[in-house]
């Protein structure tokens, strides 16, 4: 049987949906008038040459020193999670964080622990995911693994609560942390606004290399544009809730950014599985430079 998916489908996952400025697409240009030159560079004539595959926008994930000696709160607005460099220039060390939650005894009432008293807990390093810098945080009651984003983490794993029998308190560390939402002035909005259009660019455009990947595997094909289409819902759950989101769109600017690493490694490994045969042709990944995103 065969597999088709909706163009309403694909048409929505390429355009993006956190697109709130107007953006040409990739190789749109405006039509030439009757009559007029063709402009220099035009593509060749129909059947001489076959349309090049997509390729990924090369981008170096952000590092941990985007994150260290700043305070980041979960939604931009609970808790509390600050990092530093080990002496020396050692491992990155958690030397605050303060889990917000709910009292076990009295749903609806908000509660508060301290997990860090005294000596800093390390983050440990874990293997490189998603095409992000991965750390593991050991807490006895709630452990739980984080991503580097720029100036933001994304927390993830772990329980869906934590339990502090003794605080009387349930938690839930999941989310995105970053500055508070209410501190997002004016000219940092507008810098957001250009870097959104960017990310946007950057995903859509990795996306695309890694849909062209399979070639004519039409189940890949349709698993990787599933899994697009649960990244827009995961970041619409995820974003809702952080705080002035609707005026900065802070929140939907990072996952866009850790968006578009994801499927940069996963075209990477995609091109490992395929050998040296592939390489090169479908899965091959363009060695130009391209601005940081910000």
């Amino acid at each position: 049987m065969k597999l088709h998916l909706p163009a309403a489908l694909l048409a929505a996952l390429l355009a993006g949906s956190q697109a709130r400025a107007q953006m040409m697409l990739p190789g749109a240009l405006q039509a030439t008038p009757e009559g007029a030159a063709k402009p220099t560079g035009a593509p060749p004539a129909e059947g001489t040459l076959a349309p090049a595959k997509p390729k990924p926008v090369i981008e170096k994930p952000p590092s941990e020193e985007s994150i260290v000696d700043r305070d980041l709160l979960r939604d931009g607005s609970q808790g509390r999670i600050a990092l530093r460099r080990g002496p020396g220039g050692g491992p990155l060390e958690i030397t605050a964080l303060s889990l917000e939650g709910e009292q076990i005894s009295h749903r609806g009432e908000t509660c508060r622990v301290d997990v860090v008293a005294g000596a800093p807990i390390e983050a440990t390093p874990a293997v490189k995911t998603r095409g992000l810098l991965r750390f593991e945080v050991g807490v006895e009651a709630c452990p739980f693994s984080f991503d580097v984003l720029d100036g933001a983490i994304l927390v993830t794993g772990g329980a869906a609560s934590c339990t502090f029998t003794a605080a009387d308190c349930r938690v839930n560390p999941a989310g995105l942390w970053g500055p508070a939402g209410a501190t997002i002035d004016d000219k940092q909005i507008k810098l957001f606004e250009k870097a959104r259009g960017r990310a946007e660019s950057t995903m859509r455009d990795n996306f695309r290399a890694l849909l062209s990947s399979p070639g004519k595997d039409k189940d890949a094909v349709k698993k990787i544009a599933a899994e697009q289409a649960g990244f827009s819902s995961e970041r619409e759950v995820v974003c809702r809730t952080y705080a002035k989101e609707e005026t900065h769109g802070f929140c939907a600017l990072k996952m866009t950014q850790g968006r578009a690493f994801a499927l940069k490694a996963e075209l990477q490994d995609a091109g490992k599985a395929a050998g040296p045969g592939r390489k090169g042709k479908s899965a091959r990944v363009d060695a130009a430079k391209e601005p940081k995103l910000q």
